[in-house]
């Protein structure tokens, strides 16, 4: 099976919530109400990456500028069936590259206190809590979440 990543523009929306959706996030989770119209949108404020494997979209991965200096990671996703294949490491890797060129300083992103599983995952990536970062676009009915943050080298 070969992978490709390619770019997620606002008209790959459905093909992206749809991994979002057969992801399995806790329906307590802000993620579970995310319409195919608010990804589209928030694919227009920054991009992302769709993973796709046999010509199905098996990975997503959303990222948008947060100042000068912070691109924040979000929305990333892999269907159940394809995990531990490397593709959500792959998707977060394609961000962290886009960012070094981009000239940003740090990564940030924001787990889901439904999601807490996931932070061994991100910090095997060289990511860690900052209790200090604060998450800009955190849901205000959803309890607050951990925030991570990874310093990036730029490249000269």
């Amino acid at each position: 099976m070969t992978l490709t990543l390619r770019p997620a523009l606002p008209a790959d929306a459905p093909a992206f919530h749809a991994v979002m959706m057969a992801a399995g996030m806790d329906p307590r989770s802000s993620w579970s109400r995310t319409r195919v119209e608010d990804v589209a949108w928030s694919l227009g404020q920054g991009g992302g990456f769709l993973a796709w494997q046999d010509g199905e979209a098996v990975g997503c991965v959303g990222w948008r500028p947060d100042g000068p200096q912070t691109l924040t990671l979000n929305k990333l996703a892999t269907r159940p069936e394809v995990r531990g294949q490397g593709i959500g490491t792959a998707l977060v890797r394609a961000v962290e590259d886009l960012a070094v060129r981009g000239g940003y300083a740090r990564l940030l992103l924001a787990v889901s206190a439904y999601n807490l599983a996931v932070l061994p995952f991100y910090k095997r990536l060289g990511y860690r809590v900052d209790e200090g970062a604060v998450y800009a676009h955190a849901n205000p009915q959803s309890p607050p979440p951990v925030v991570l943050v990874k310093a990036l080298q730029r490249t000269l």
